[in-house]
């Protein structure tokens, strides 16, 4: 099949539906298929800028939850910049314990999880934040250049029924 017949074959059926109703159509959302039950227009994700902020912010508590509670080899500091765990190592190591070199890496590798969870919770905090911000932004730009014909701007009700 040429790209003209098959062009001309997708065509007249997107004619014939645009006879039968009016409708706007945004980078192919089809409402036919959301299972709605009587038809009508049901938003299949919504988000709310203050359940952004409490995720955003939930997600900033826990980083200083763990950097406090879970940050193993900072805990016990003595003058010399030693941590408890490093000291006990140190104290098995100087014992023949073979030990010494096993919570020494323990502690590597918790260290090393902790502050790959923590880079994860300020991810988050930090993306939800912009998010917020930029969505509100670009809400303000639509909203200043969507005008009704007397320059007044268009209210989000007269937009819905517009998509409807």
């Amino acid at each position: 099949m040429t790209f003209d017949e098959e062009w001309t074959h997708l065509k007249s059926p997107a004619r014939d539906r645009s006879q039968d109703s009016p409708h706007m159509q945004l980078n192919g959302y089809n409402t036919e298929n959301r299972g709605s039950p009587n038809g009508a227009y049901a938003p299949d994700l919504t988000v709310y800028q203050n359940d952004l902020g409490a995720v955003g912010h939930d997600a900033f508590e826990l980083h200083r939850k763990i950097q406090k509670a879970a940050d193993i080899d900072g805990k016990g500091v003595d003058e010399s910049g030693r941590s408890t765990t490093d000291r006990a190592a140190r104290e098995l190591d100087q014992h023949n314990f073979q030990m010494g070199a096993a919570v020494r890496k323990t502690a590597k590798t918790w260290d090393s999880q902790r502050k790959t969870l923590q880079q994860a919770c300020a991810r988050i905090s930090n993306h939800l934040d912009y998010s917020k911000a930029a969505h509100a932004k670009e809400d303000l730009e639509i909203g200043a250049s969507l005008k009704s014909g007397s320059g007044d701007p268009v209210s989000t009700s007269a937009i819905y029924k517009w998509i409807k």
